[in-house]
């Protein structure tokens, strides 16, 4: 699905991320090849999360669907229900806060300033760019 290794370091600091939302987490070491790093889940929600790194930072335009084919389409395509969210949670090389991307059925969209778990995404605090509407209810 990515090209290069696997961002270790990435997936780690997500987990901690994780479990600062309140979230406890399952990594992916069963199947590497699958879409997914990380299976997130609480104890009203569950969701897929897919750790990427990218060399230079994406702009606020960016088209995520442009910038990472392969995964947006190896999360979407994951045997798993319709309803359980899938995210990309994208960091620069050098960057310290997670840029999380909610992949849905025909579209990508930045998930807002403000979700369920009350983190702050940060890169939407800095655009204005916020989906804060996220899910409606939780599954």
């Amino acid at each position: 699905m990515t090209r290069g290794k696997k961002p270790v370091g990435a997936i780690r600091d997500a987990k901690e991320l994780a479990e600062r939302m309140g979230f406890r987490w399952q990594e992916n070491t069963e199947n590497p090849d699958l879409g997914y790093d990380l299976i997130l889940f609480g104890t009203e929600s569950l969701r897929l999360v897919k750790v990427r790194v990218l060399r230079d930072p994406a702009g606020p335009d960016t088209p995520y669907e442009e910038l990472l084919p392969a995964d947006i389409a190896g999360i979407r395509i994951l045997p798993y229900p319709s309803r359980v969210p899938r995210e990309i949670w994208l960091r620069t090389r050098h960057g310290r806060t997670f840029r999380r991307l909610l992949v849905l059925e025909g579209s990508v969209t930045l998930i807002g300033s403000r979700d369920p778990e009350g983190y702050g995404n940060e890169p939407a605090l800095v655009t204005g760019v916020a989906t804060d509407s996220y899910m409606g209810s939780e599954p």
